[in-house]
């Protein structure tokens, strides 16, 4: 385990079942090795994250790079990009300020990652699954799981009503 000061968890699996779809997610902040599936041990950023499929493992980083690695013979076609390229995050941000426009990636793209996401963490640290209600946007049947939800501020900041 890495010692820091964070609060989310260096190693963290999560099995989240939806409707029609049952999805993995794994995280690992330990090291980055081999993480481009080249094992290439020279120093350099290297996050990204691996879209693993029937059909094949797609792996992105944050530099623009993606490799398509199929399953079995045969070679596919990666898929088409549905996200324009950023000029930079703060660019992107003061670009947006002047323009009222939404950025490439906003938060109606983030929430959705997210929620999932830190409801996997308050799972985890209660030792339960949990069932949340994306239409009323709550933890459904939960009370100690729900009140944990709400963010604890220093005083004098407090989380704003309206939000509970």
């Amino acid at each position: 385990m890495v010692q820091d000061d964070g609060d989310a968890y260096d190693h963290h699996e999560v099995l989240w079942q939806y409707p029609k779809l049952t999805l993995t997610w794994m995280l690992s902040l330990t090291n980055s090795y081999g993480f481009d599936l080249q094992g290439d041990p020279q120093p350099r950023t290297r996050l990204g994250v691996y879209f693993h499929g029937a059909n094949g493992t797609l792996y992105a980083d944050y530099l623009g790079a993606s490799r398509l690695v199929p399953e079995g013979d045969g070679e596919r076609p990666a898929p088409p990009k549905s996200i324009p390229p950023s000029p930079g995050q703060e660019r992107e941000w003061l670009d947006c300020i002047r323009s009222r426009q939404q950025p490439s990636c906003s938060v109606f793209h983030h929430v959705k990652v997210d929620v999932p996401i830190v409801l996997s963490v308050l799972s985890l640290k209660l030792g339960r699954s949990l069932r949340f209600d994306p239409a009323t946007e709550t933890i459904v049947g939960d009370p100690e799981a729900a009140r944990r939800a709400i963010p604890e501020y220093r005083a004098p900041w407090k989380f704003p009503k309206e939000y509970m």
